[in-house]
């Protein structure tokens, strides 16, 4: 039977007598897996970001030959996701975001894939978001983690217990490097992906989230994922605001949910074309926005930073929306590895430049911060759709060196949790766990 969020994680039974089972054994474990799960997520961090580059500059150089390059650029990226989604073919477990899957493991609700996942992950995810999908690197990132985190548990011969809680932390970890966001990636694991607080869990979360950081950090640099223009802390005046905004973005998480739900039913119901067919299609579909607009596609982290330094004209602004809030799911439905936390964060970033443009064109004399708004809505958008306010909050504050907002950030995220919780908004991820296990059991 699969859980309400409400209810309690069912307790993972532990072998005292297993070799292994010392909280030592598991720290020393936990600091050799970070260190691997921050070289790993490194690697697929660095790889992705010169694939993007390569198919901006593709776009541009083929522009000299429109007629021509514009095919040339969509069979390219129909191609690439198509084999994407014949990896998963391969590797089932490999489909998607990978943090439902994750979390199905941990609550010992799904079986453990952590062998062949890694590859597939990699090799998948850069296939499908080099082409220019609009998914996150983090889902990937996360169950890449969370497999390694078991590989060095089986050979450190922990228990049960202690392995799944290595795991779970493994996975946080590739959470924190995903987004350089250490303190981000550990409240993940315990707010999200095992809703528990455990001596052994924080031990295992803290040393490899730290050993993955200090990894990947060597590797990719240490400066933030965004650069903000100044920003002032919430006013008295804007209290209203943030909180009308939080209702505003808690309102489209519970719709942006069900049409990502919505997509995956759709497309599975769509006769007679494989899945790497669909896939085609849609990476097409994909390719030829790229083509059109480069910084339209892909995972969004061009938008967000648009919105939060100069953000452009409104009827521009309401143009990436549109494009953003049909291009998600759609990329998502096919099933090609993939996550949707980052392009919440472009989703969220565009509603809190819109919500402002709109209200001081409605009331001059507010005069909100479109960069200030932009940069909570990042975070209340993820709080609509996942549930977990303070993971978002401290991501994206750590992602943009930015805590002046924090208190904003938490009343928007705070009324937008009341709001999608009140119109009967499941959580995203447990959603997909739903679809996961009912998958599983079919199969």
């Amino acid at each position: 039977m699969t859980q309400t969020p409400e209810e309690p994680l069912p307790p993972v039974p532990d072998d005292p007598t297993a070799p292994g089972s010392g909280l030592i054994v598991l720290a020393v474990a936990a600091a050799a897996a970070g260190a691997i799960t921050g070289l790993l997520g490194a690697a697929f961090r660095w790889t992705l970001m010169r694939a993007d580059e390569a198919r901006i500059e593709s776009v541009e150089f083929l522009h000299g030959t429109p007629g021509a390059g514009f095919l040339m650029i969509i069979a390219a990226a129909a191609i690439a996701v198509a084999l994407a989604r014949l990896i998963v073919r391969w590797v089932p477990a490999a489909s998607g975001s990978g943090v439902q899957r994750v979390e199905g493991e941990v609550r010992d609700q799904l079986p453990l894939e952590h062998k062949r996942v890694i590859p597939a992950k990699f090799v998948g995810g850069v296939l499908s978001m080099g082409a220019g999908m609009a998914l996150g690197r983090e889902g990937p990132t996360v169950q890449m983690g969370a497999a390694v985190g078991s590989n060095v548990g089986k050979l450190a011969r922990l228990g049960r217990a202690a392995n799944t809680d290595l795991g779970a932390a493994m996975a946080g970890a590739g959470l924190a490097v995903a987004f350089n966001a250490p303190t981000g990636g550990a409240i993940f694991v315990f707010e999200e992906l095992t809703r528990a607080f455990r001596v052994r869990l924080v031990v295992a979360t803290i040393l490899g989230t730290a050993c993955a950081i200090f990894v990947s950090r060597r590797v990719l640099g240490d400066s933030p994922e965004f650069t903000l223009v100044s920003t002032p802390g919430i006013s008295l005046g804007e209290i209203a605001a943030y909180s009308l905004f939080g209702l505003m973005l808690g309102l489209m998480g519970a719709a942006y949910n069900r049409t990502v739900i919505w997509s995956l039913d759709a497309m599975a119901r769509v006769p007679k074309l494989s899945f790497e067919a669909k896939a085609a299609v849609v990476g097409g579909i994909v390719g030829a926005v790229g083509w059109f607009a480069p910084t339209l596609a892909g995972e969004g982290a061009l938008i967000s930073q648009q919105m939060l330094t100069a953000a452009p004209p409104l009827a521009v602004v309401l143009v990436i929306l549109a494009v953003r809030w049909i291009l998600g799911p759609l990329s998502y439905s096919v099933g090609t590895p993939g996550g949707l936390f980052a392009p919440l964060l472009a989703l969220g970033a565009t509603c809190g430049a819109l919500f402002a443009m709109v209200v001081n064109l409605a009331v001059p004399s507010l005069a909100l911060p479109t960069a200030a708004f932009a940069l909570v809505g990042m975070s209340t958008m993820f709080a609509a759709v996942v549930r977990a306010p303070l993971t978002g909050v401290v991501i994206v504050a750590e992602m943009s060196a930015t805590t002046n907002l924090l208190p904003a950030a938490l009343l928007a995220a705070a009324v937008a949790v009341i709001a999608a919780t009140m119109v009967r908004s499941e959580p995203i991820y447990d959603s997909l766990l739903h679809r996961s296990i009912a998958q599983d059991e079919r199969n």
